[in-house]
């Protein structure tokens, strides 16, 4: 088989923008919490709000799953994928985008309670260690680090 076939059967990958992998992670966030207005209503505000994010989660879940996108990666056509072009495993897409932004938070907010100079020290480190994972988005692969620990592409998607 001459090279030039295979080169022909590689699909080519643009890597996502940053600016794209920024709205899409805001769309995310103005989704998980559109439920909390359902809160001001009495009664059955709090359960209908409860029932909304379940159902907000689960389908950012699916999606993520099975097509590699949140609704926010999907609203700007961007998507996950793996160094090999697959859909990565659910475990590394579950830790990516819940797992390790959830205990991050969890553990500056129990920063918060600990006014010690060790726990301040903490809660800077974990801010420190986040905008450093935030920072790598400038590399010349647009690549944060929580991308390059979870061998992950956020791509452009047709």
């Amino acid at each position: 088989m001459p090279l030039n076939a295979l080169q022909e059967e590689v699909p080519v990958v643009e890597a996502a923008t940053r600016w794209s992998r920024l709205a899409a992670r805001l769309i995310d966030g103005l989704v998980c919490f559109a439920p909390l207005p359902l809160l001001f209503f009495p009664y059955l505000g709090s359960v209908a709000a409860l029932l909304g994010f379940v159902a907000i989660l689960a389908e950012q879940v699916w999606l993520l799953v099975t097509r590699g996108q949140t609704l926010g990666k999907k609203a700007m056509d961007i998507a996950i994928i793996r160094s090999d072009g697959g859909v990565p495993p659910v475990p590394w897409l579950l830790v990516r985008e819940f797992a390790i932004p959830l205990a991050v938070g969890i553990m500056r907010y129990g920063g918060h309670s600990d006014p010690s100079p060790a726990g301040k020290a903490f809660q800077f480190l974990l801010g420190f260690v986040w905008l450093i994972d935030s920072l790598f988005i400038f590399s010349p692969t647009r690549r944060c680090l929580h991308d390059l620990v979870a061998d992950t592409h956020v791509v452009k998607v047709d």
